[in-house]
């Protein structure tokens, strides 16, 4: 019965720790520097090449050819393209 409540006790505390050590998602991007302006979003978004792969990676998503564009689009630029994407859907949605 000890042991269970020292366990108990030592999960609670650790995840109380855990919890006090994250930070919101907006401290994060301040930290990050992930300022975009909507006029580089715009340039993002015109890269053909990231259209390109987004669309078989979305059209193909179980298939071999799916999977070789998601590993493309893990790149830099393929996480600024993703960014950029759910930005403009913010922006459209209200």
């Amino acid at each position: 019965m000890k042991r269970m409540i020292a366990l108990i006790a030592a999960f609670t505390i650790s995840t109380s720790v855990f919890a006090g050590n994250m930070s919101n998602e907006k401290d994060m991007k301040s930290v990050h520097g992930k300022t975009i302006n909507s006029s580089s979003l715009e340039d993002i978004l015109k890269n053909q090449d990231m259209q390109r792969l987004h669309r078989e990676m979305t059209r193909y998503s179980m298939s071999e050819s799916g999977f070789e564009a998601r590993k493309k689009m893990m790149s830099k630029e393929g996480r600024a393209y993703h960014e950029a994407l759910e930005e403009k859907r913010k922006n459209t949605a209200g």
